[in-house]
């Protein structure tokens, strides 16, 4: 039996045929309801759907509907997989809880306090939900909960370095997570993954350890702008995590989440071109030439530029790449927190250096000081 707003929605939804428009017609948010026809088609109460209820921990990606002569559905295919939810029900749904409620004090402004500095925090492929096995990959455990104490506890060593600077950049540089799904395949290679496949859970550690580490990163400068890279890994999930902190913080003038669609961000710091990507696609010889033809206001205005990324877990730096005598970028790609993995040790990229790392930079001067936290 229907709930009265049960059979209005379906009603309205058979009738204009899109999520949009019932929303509009109702005066309701469109995730709302989504969830709505979502429950309704689990149960099997839709007229377009076989009347079979489907497992809470399904997703249907496909179905087949065979009819008979007078419209009744004789038999149904349906092609389920243990995926995450719709990604826009799990950023509506989460940004919905986590609205506002982030509270982080802001610094105590002193005398000492230098707005000439900032200081850039660097975590990198945390991959959270990863399993390792020391005694498989010849390395290290690793686990959810392994991942998120070093991720907290590698910005905890770097910010013990800082200086009061007078802002903090905070980048988590994609691959946070180890895998979007619970399919244990990277999306556009599909290699195998071990991974932790209860997908909400991991939802929790990343969330919590994110929030960890932005109070670390209010601690050590009275502003806070935090950048989130999409990885090939977790490209999904890097985007809800942005909204999800975004709205968390929305009350927080100290704190300020730096939105954006493009796989690159950037930042000029006075005379500083900072960028960040993920580091995947793209080789390295080419960088110079994109953020010249991207950013290309900001690099004629800037005198010293640094491109930063992770990826391919472990330390690599590039001389400058000279474009004339006067102007070059900083290629550098930093170490990951996480170790080595079953795929990666059969493939044997072994041996890596696992950490976070920390960077100073002056307005006119640049670069100053670099720090590395071992994990």
């Amino acid at each position: 039996m229907l709930t009265k707003i049960q059979q209005e929605t379906l009603d309205l939804y058979l009738e204009l045929g899109s999520v949009r428009g019932v929303a509009k017609k109702l005066n309701k948010h469109g995730s709302t309801v989504r969830e709505v026809i979502r429950n309704l088609e689990k149960q099997g109460l839709v007229p377009y759907l076989a009347s079979g209820a489907r497992p809470e921990h399904l997703n249907m990606v496909k179905t087949t509907v065979q009819l008979n002569a007078d419209g009744t559905i004789e038999r149904e295919w349906r092609r389920l997989e243990p995926a995450a939810q719709q990604l826009s029900d799990i950023v509506d749904g989460l940004c919905d809880k986590a609205r506002g409620k982030g509270k982080v004090p802001k610094r105590t402004e002193r005398k000492t306090d230098t707005q000439d500095i900032l200081y850039e925090l660097d975590i990198f492929d945390a991959h959270v939900g990863m399993f390792a096995d020391e005694k498989e990959t010849l390395d290290e455990n690793y686990d959810c909960d392994i991942a998120a104490k070093r991720k907290v506890e590698g910005a905890e060593g770097l910010a013990r370095r800082a200086q009061r600077p007078g802002k903090c950049v905070l980048v988590f540089g994609g691959d946070m997570l180890h895998s979007d799904s619970r399919n244990n395949r990277t999306e556009l290679s599909g290699h195998v993954l071990d991974v932790d496949t209860r997908y909400h859970r991991i939802v929790e550690y990343i969330i919590a350890a994110s929030r960890d580490v932005v109070n670390i990163a209010a601690s050590i400068a009275p502003q806070v702008e935090i950048v989130i890279l999409s990885g090939n890994h977790s490209y999904h999930s890097e985007i809800w995590l942005a909204q999800v902190l975004d709205a968390y913080y929305c009350n927080c003038p100290n704190v300020k989440v730096l939105l954006g669609r493009s796989p690159r961000r950037m930042m000029v710091f006075g005379d500083n071109l900072l960028v960040w990507a993920h580091g995947d696609k793209v080789p390295a010889n080419k960088w110079a030439m994109i953020i010249a033809a991207e950013f290309a206001k900001e690099w004629g205005a800037t005198k010293h530029r640094h491109l930063k990324m992770g990826h391919i877990h472990h330390k690599k730096a590039f001389a400058p790449v000279i474009i004339d005598e006067q102007s070059g970028l900083l290629v550098e790609y930093l170490e990951a927190l996480c170790p080595t993995d079953s795929w990666h040790s059969g493939a044997g990229f072994v041996g890596s250096q696992r950490g976070g790392s920390a960077f100073e930079y002056h307005k006119k001067h640049g670069l100053m000081t670099r720090f590395f936290q071992p994990a």
